[in-house]
């Protein structure tokens, strides 16, 4: 990394890799090699049918070229060795690509190009628009892996192993070497897991290399991940019979769960059904719908559902959004529910055919395709039955390949000039030549073939196996079009008199009146802080070119070029209604308009809560605060929490309803970090959790907590640069050391170094907290400073900067 250009004598950072302490920095095989597999294995797929649903991704877009919308679900059959998709809006197979060998068992994720097949012990990848197969990478275990995909990450867990891969854009392998639960991943492209170990609720957003662990599960507790709409996790705790949210501000807001017990062995959707939490009961084979409005809004809850099943064994269960599809082992059968826990259908999964390849243990797959459907395959994959969001079921055959597509014939050599052959007259027989002379010096004899053919193909004939030409029966009777002269017997017509006078102009037809600009199409609006983005289509321009558009609120107005499609409209009143009307301009005048509905901008989040303290016990801690500004939010509460950062311990997350809070049942000698935040719905109803106020204390002392810190002082002389301009040297020249204390743990800060005179002169870095929210860092800035106050500040989302005392630099 170079530094900025400044004068001499000023900070410099040290070279990438120098820093030993809080530096993610991990690499692996596939992360050098960034998944980019070495040759083909199948040169050209044979049979190339067209995916539905290609759109050319746009500009600026982090991966250019063809994105290919997911219609559907690729399936793989083990017995033919091939991967079909099925389409989902058509109910039919669109696209196969060959893949053998790959085993039963293969599961299909795809990010918007590409397609992966999961094998045991392998990783296929193959190209959505050529569907050309690469070579397979090792995968980190045997074991069968759970695909996922979103945002443009695509993973394969393995979760026995406690492996994960991530392949697209920003590859990487993760081994945290343990039993996981099940995963989700948000519509961001970030991955949840559940350590089973330890209890931690593990994050890997899609710009990070490395698992981070901002929460923790009551300890000894069990229970799952699922997700509320696309990105709110939540855990579900079955010991407890509770719900938590979760972030990467660890545990948040807690409900406690309609019903007293379940099992530790209950089986939790992956995904939310109309915004209800889906739970099967396996000993009682209940099914249970738990709304979370409670949970995500801070509105009561509806009357939960519970809906009795047959008696079986459903160890699956996966959500489309809007019905549930549920598998029962004991008999192969798919049984799906509405989103009001009514039966919808029941449906023996089809057995593999005789020629299949299957194992014993191998079981029908169930997934959730990239179009939300779900998608249920037999055992071989030789049939699949669709699921849609009403819970109707249409199976597709998946048992037979496409049909090659007919290969087009050559075109045959033709003539170079126009054909000759006429229409005979009167009853006489057509020769089977066409002459190639014209009728006046045409021989009674047929010319011979050679003399027919056209010059590319030449055929030489041999005059001791040749025939002679027949005759033909009229000869007098003209029977082609000569390519020069007109047939003597035909009668010649004759030429028509020259024009006296010129013929008149053909009608043209009148101008047509150009006329005002019809109105924009598609006008919308998005509100944003004190702002409003407004979008809109191209009016039809009526006859005159458009010359610009015109953008008015109540209270303002723009004028803006023909090429112009959106405004981000600042300096609202946020909590204020605005309506926009867009109108195009040409030559005529002024168009109709066209108006988005009413927008209201909200002021962002909440402020971090004010004179937040905490009040220590040996099994609890008291929290105090003041109500923060709101920004033109609604206060639905506050999400308070406790989380461990050292020692045993158990994380808990509440709501209080008022500026102060216990929170019980903690363990003494445990330091944990206390957290509070407001949680507000903005003007259009979304709910906003605010920036967090946190203190990090030790149970059992008394300790009234303390916040995050940093400490910066003068650390180990050094010397930077190539003796230059910018060159840092002894004595003057020394590392800045920066020791920083409660801060939120395994989290990125920025870290960014100032002086007074140079404000600042260096890049600064981006570098993680451990697991206790601290970090030394001793050998990443080098400045030479004398006289000059030197101070360092850490920034890091949804966190309150932490900026660490200023010293002196000595020389």
């Amino acid at each position: 990394m170079k530094p900025l250009t400044v004068p001499s004598r000023r900070f410099t950072p040290r070279e990438p890799g120098s820093t030993r302490t809080g530096r993610r920095g991990r690499t692996d095989g596939w992360r050098s090699e960034g998944w980019r597999p070495r040759a083909a294995l199948a040169a050209v797929v044979a049979v190339c049918i067209v995916v539905t649903g290609v759109a050319v991704a746009g500009a600026g877009n982090a991966s250019p070229g063809l994105k290919f919308a997911k219609h559907g679900q690729w399936i793989y059959n083990s017995t033919l060795g091939t991967i079909f998709h099925v389409n989902g809006s058509t109910k039919n197979v669109d696209g196969q690509v060959p893949l053998p060998g790959a085993g039963p068992g293969t599961q299909i994720v795809e990010s918007d190009q590409s397609g992966f097949a999961l094998a045991q012990g392998r990783i296929y990848e193959f190209g959505k628009s050529d569907l050309r197969v690469l070579d397979p990478r090792p995968a980190p275990t045997g074991e069968q892996a759970v695909g996922l995909a979103a945002g443009g990450a695509v993973f394969a867990i393995y979760r026995q192993q406690g492996s994960i891969v991530r392949m697209g854009d920003r590859p990487a392998v993760e081994n945290p070497g343990v039993p996981l639960g099940p995963p989700v991943v948000t519509a961001a492209g970030t991955l949840w897991v559940h350590r089973t170990d330890t209890g931690q609720l593990c994050q890997l957003p899609v710009d990070a290399d490395r698992l981070s662990c901002p929460a923790k599960a009551p300890q000894g507790h069990t229970g799952a991940l699922t997700l509320i709409g696309d990105d709110r996790v939540v855990f579900v705790d079955t010991t407890g019979s509770a719900m938590y949210g979760v972030d990467e501000d660890g545990l948040g807001r807690q409900v406690a769960l309609p019903m007293p017990q379940l099992p530790g062995s209950s089986v939790i959707a992956q995904n939310d059904v109309a915004g209800r939490v889906a739970i099967v009961d396996p000993q009682r084979n209940v099914l249970h719908l738990i709304d979370t409005a409670q949970l995500t809004t801070g509105k009561p809850d509806a009357a939960p559902i519970e809906t009795t099943l047959s008696t079986g064994r459903y160890d699956r269960i996966a959500s489309s959004g809007n019905s549930l599809a549920l598998i029962d082992d004991s008999t192969d059968t798919l049984v799906t529910v509405d989103r009001d826990g009514h039966e919808k259908a029941k449906r023996q999964i089809p057995p593999p055919s005789k020629k299949a390849v299957v194992g014993k243990d191998d079981h029908s797959g169930l997934f959730r395709g990239g179009d939300t459907r779900l998608y249920v395959a037999s055992r071989s994959g030789e049939q699949v039955m669709v699921v849609d969001d009403s819970g109707d079921v249409t199976p597709v055959d998946t048992g037979s390949p496409l049909p090659e597509k007919p290969k087009q014939p050559k075109p045959e050599s033709k003539p170079t000039g126009k054909p000759t052959q006429r229409p005979t007259q009167g009853p006489t027989q057509q020769p089977t030549q066409q002459p190639t002379q014209p009728p006046a010096q045409q021989p009674t004899q047929q010319p011979t073939e050679e003399q027919t053919r056209p010059p590319e193909q030449p055929k030489p004939q041999n005059p001791r196996t040749s025939k002679p030409p027949k005759q033909t029966e009229q000869p007098t009777q003209p029977t082609a079009k000569p390519t020069t002269t007109k047939p003597s017997s035909e009668p010649t017509k004759p030429a028509p008199p020259p024009r006296t006078t010129p013929p008149p102009p053909p009608p043209t037809k009148p101008a047509v009146q150009a006329g005002k600009p019809g109105a924009p199409r598609s006008v919308s609006g998005k509100a944003g802080v004190s702002s409003v983005l407004v979008n809109w289509e191209a009016a039809a321009a009526n006859g005159a070119a458009i010359t610009a558009y015109q953008v008015s609120w109540n209270g303002g107005s723009r004028s803006l070029p023909a090429t112009a499609r959106s405004i981000n409209v600042t300096g609202l009143t946020n909590g204020t209604a605005y309506t926009f009307t867009v109108r195009a301009v040409n030559r005529v005048g002024v168009g109709a308009g066209s108006s988005t509905a009413r927008l209201v901008p909200d002021g962002g989040a909440p402020d971090a809560p004010a004179g937040f303290t905490v009040t220590a016990g040996s099994d609890r801690v008291t929290m105090r605060w003041t109500r923060p500004d709101l920004h033109g939010g609604t206060l639905r509460g506050y999400d308070v929490a406790v989380n461990v950062v050292q020692g045993n311990g158990t994380s808990k997350g509440e709501t209080a309803t008022t500026t102060s809070h216990t929170i019980t049942g903690l363990t003494s000698g445990a330091t944990y970090r206390v957290t509070v935040r407001a949680v507000v719905t903005d003007p259009q109803g979304r709910l906003v959790t605010g920036k967090i106020a946190s203190r990090t204390v030790k149970l059992g002392g008394g300790d009234t907590g303390s916040d995050a810190s940093l400490t910066a002082s003068r650390g180990a002389d050094t010397t930077h640069g190539d003796g230059g301009e910018r060159s840092c040297e002894p004595p003057g020249c020394a590392f800045i050391k920066v020791v920083g204390r409660g801060l939120k743990p395994n989290t990125a800060y920025f870290f960014q170094p100032f002086t007074t005179e140079w404000t600042p002169s260096n890049p600064g870095a981006s570098l993680t907290t451990d697991s206790s929210g601290s970090i030394v860092i001793d050998d990443r800035f080098a400045t030479d400073a004398p006289g000059q106050q030197v101070w360092v500040v850490a920034t890091a989302d949804g966190e309150t900067p932490v900026t660490s005392n200023k010293f002196t630099w000595s020389s």
